[in-house]
This record gives structure tokens, C-alpha cells and sequence, in this order.
């Protein structure tokens, strides 16, 4: 707890390198875009400057599963409405629009090369529908594929899986409905 990111959070300083964790994605009103919701544990986040995008397996250290991008618009998420703001400060909650291709459920967003990543939450629930779902036409696959990605992608609990069985003549996609 001794890195400029670690005595951000604690001191929760809008002036620290920024760090926010990304806890779900929300679907907006446009054809499969989404706000990226979470949390400003430190510093302040706003659009423009550019922002290393950490997923849930990013290794300190290592480019795997890290994006540099800029945020393109910071937006105040009050119920069903959304308002567009300059900037968010540590301590507050916001969503963020052009950063929901680079990850799938949530994330970590830094400014700092030595931050760590937050931990992915885990939910203590078992499967309550498990459903199988194949395709007639191999053709089609990857209209599955995107589709079962869009469905998981702003509930937590859904949980899909790709399974390709050679010796079946179709490709069988499951996903889980916790």
C-alpha cells in the first residue's frame, strides 16, 4: 500500500493518478453500445486523456489484456436519465462512453504504469437455467457468438461458453442464467 495508486484510493485524492473499477456495463438507447458504470476510487476521470483499460486477467507488468484508449464522453447516471458532465472525482460514480469494446464485464481504468488491477467481484449463486443453444447453419455461427456476447455483457450473472464438437456436424454454443 505504499504506490501513488494505493495512497490515492486510501485517501480517495482527486488530484492521485486515476484509478475507477468498471463493475458492469449498460446498454444504451444505441444498437449494441454500452455505458461502462463504476466507481472514481482515486483521482478524476474526464474525456479526453487517454486511460490504460486493465481487464479482469492484466498482469502488472505485461501488455495482455490492456488497452490504451481515451474516454469519449463521461456521463452522470441518475436512474433512467443521463447527463453528460466534464469530469467525475474520486468518490463518486459515473459512466463512461467508447471504452465497452475493450472489455466485457468490468475492468480497471489507470493513468499509472504501476497500478494494480481490481479484483473481479464473485457471486455466491448457482445456475438457475442452463441452456444450449445450436446452429442450422454453420454460416451462422458468428451471429451467435456476438449475440451470446451482447447478452452477457451487461449482466453479471450470465455466464456463456463456446463448445465445438468435431464429430457433431453443428457447433453448439451454452450459456448460464445465474
Amino acid at each position: 500500500m505504499d504506490d501513488e495508486s494505493a495512497i490515492g484510493i486510501r485517501d480517495c485524492d482527486p488530484k492521485a493518478p486515476l484509478v475507477l473499477y468498471i463493475s458492469k456495463m449498460v446498454p444504451t438507447s444505441d444498437k449494441g453500445c454500452f455505458y461502462a458504470f463504476g466507481c472514481v476510487l482515486s483521482g478524476t476521470v474526464r474525456s479526453g486523456p487517454k486511460v490504460r483499460i486493465q481487464g479482469p486477467n492484466f498482469v502488472p507488468g505485461k501488455k495482455e489484456d490492456m488497452f490504451l484508449k481515451s474516454v469519449q464522453h463521461t456521463v452522470l447516471m441518475i436512474g433512467r436519465y443521463i447527463e453528460p458532465i466534464e469530469d467525475c472525482p474520486a468518490g463518486n460514480i459515473c459512466g463512461l462512453v467508447g471504452i465497452d469494446q475493450f472489455l466485457l464485464k468490468s475492468g480497471t481504468l489507470a493513468t499509472s504504469e504501476t497500478a494494480h488491477n481490481m479484483r473481479v467481484m464473485k457471486f455466491s449463486m448457482s445456475p438457475v437455467v442452463r441452456v444450449t443453444v445450436e446452429v442450422k447453419n454453420a454460416a451462422d455461427f458468428p451471429k451467435l457468438v456476438e449475440g451470446l456476447k451482447h447478452l452477457s455483457k451487461p449482466d453479471p450473472c450470465v455466464q456463456a461458453w463456446i463448445e465445438c464438437q468435431l464429430a457433431l456436424p453443428s457447433l453448439l454454443a451454452t450459456y448460464t442464467l445465474l
